[in-house]
């Protein structure tokens, strides 16, 4: 939209940041002499009507800022608060709207805890009447959509563990299924993807309040299912704040995916809780090595403030 409405009001200027103005330019082609740049907390007034901008770089592009609108107490907070659905003009007018916002926090925003703490901040001491985000619809009544965010911004968890498998012949299902009947038996919420058919925005969904997550795969061709590989860096990427990590896995003739998993999840510096690769479908003896497992990280998943 901004080159068609450059073109069709020749006197208008874009106001960006300053990281903006290079964006513009590559993207856009906007001319310097039409680019207005604003710092944090400028303002502009139109005339009765006041914008007052607030930089919030990283969420979840560069130049991002938000606009707030003084006389009205409206926030534009660019892809902040927003949710990825073409439904309904306002939140409250949608079931599960929460629901909605958090997944598209998983997949977006949550790589940018540090800077959406920072940008709540900012905003502590606005009168924000309403939201109206660039995706998704315009919350009219802000306070769930805020609450919200500051749980997720400040890492807050359940008792809850995300449960991530692939299986070829059944023996690494056997597993995470075993793992998954131990920590519903301990209290502790429990969801299930198998990669051939999960949703990756619904697993990005549950990242967000997991205190846990449990991996499993085979080894194949001499390393951990393509899918398993996929999923661990999706983890990595997305930085959830999870504390603990279980990783379950079979082999034919050689185990190479619990090694190959830990090395991608590494740099989020978790407690691993237990490892476990079996030769074949697992034993009688492996389920008990499991159950041990399960009652390991339901331990440290109940131990966390």
């Amino acid at each position: 939209s901004i080159p068609y409405l450059m073109k069709m009001t020749s006197k208008a200027k874009l106001v960006t940041t300053r990281r903006g103005v290079k964006m513009a330019q590559v993207f856009y082609h906007v001319p310097t002499e039409r680019i207005r740049i604003v710092d944090d907390n400028e303002i502009i007034d139109l005339g009765g009507k006041t914008l007052h901008f607030i930089e919030a770089p990283m969420l979840h592009w560069p130049e991002t800022m938000f606009t707030y609108l003084e006389e009205d107490h409206i926030l534009f907070p660019c892809d902040f608060f927003g949710s990825h659905l073409a439904m309904g003009v306002y939140s409250d007018e949608i079931e599960d709207i929460v629901i909605h916002a958090q997944r598209y926090w998983g997949e977006i925003m949550m790589p940018f805890r540090t800077m959406a703490k920072k940008a709540l901040e900012k905003l502590e001491n606005l009168e924000i009447r309403m939201i109206a985000p660039s995706h998704g619809p315009i919350h009219r009544n802000p306070k769930p959509i805020l609450d919200a965010y500051r749980r997720w911004a400040y890492g807050e968890t359940k008792m809850k563990t995300t449960i991530i498998y692939v299986s070829m012949w059944g023996s690494s299902e056997k597993m995470v299924n075993q793992m998954a009947e131990t920590l519903a038996s301990e209290g502790i919420e429990v969801v299930v993807y198998n990669l051939t058919s999960a949703d990756l925005g619904d697993i990005a969904k549950d990242l967000v309040d997991s205190r846990a997550i449990v991996l499993g795969a085979p080894t194949v061709l001499g390393g951990a299912h393509p899918l398993a590989i996929y999923a661990s860096y999706l983890v990595r990427a997305l930085y959830p704040p999870i504390r603990f990590v279980v990783l379950l896995s079979s082999y034919g003739w050689g185990a190479a995916a619990v090694k190959q998993m830990q090395e991608i999840l590494d740099p989020l510096k978790v407690e691993v809780v237990g490892t476990l690769e079996v030769n074949g479908p697992p034993t009688e003896e492996n389920i008990k090595q499991i159950v041990e497992i399960g009652k390991l990280l339901a331990g440290r998943i109940k131990g966390v403030s």
